[in-house]
């Protein structure tokens, strides 16, 4: 398994090129065994920020570089940012085949 630590929000897993899964919720761990292989591995991990972030960050854009709408928008650009990212650690964890 990989064991992502603590993950905000979500987070996705390709292992050698190859889908290995998602994770939104506690323990934020892949099972990534179907895509190891013998020698060195390519990890690539996709985190996912969240919506609020985007549309405090687009406060500071000119309306017409925005990527966010929504009808009812009480934030600002000095609104504070949500938790949000890979936080750690990040660790593999070897479980037996019984």
């Amino acid at each position: 398994y990989l064991d992502l630590g603590e993950v905000n929000k979500m987070a996705k897993v390709w292992v050698n090129g190859q889908y290995v899964g998602g994770t939104w919720t506690m323990p934020y761990r892949v099972n990534i065994s179907s895509a190891l292989k013998q020698g060195k591995n390519t990890l690539c991990i996709d985190v996912v920020n969240t919506w609020v972030n985007r549309m405090i960050g687009d406060k500071t854009l000119p309306k017409e570089k925005r990527e966010t709408w929504a009808g009812i928008n009480d934030y600002q650009p000095d609104s504070p940012l949500q938790k949000s990212g890979l936080m750690g650690p990040v660790t593999l964890e070897y479980v037996p085949n019984y």
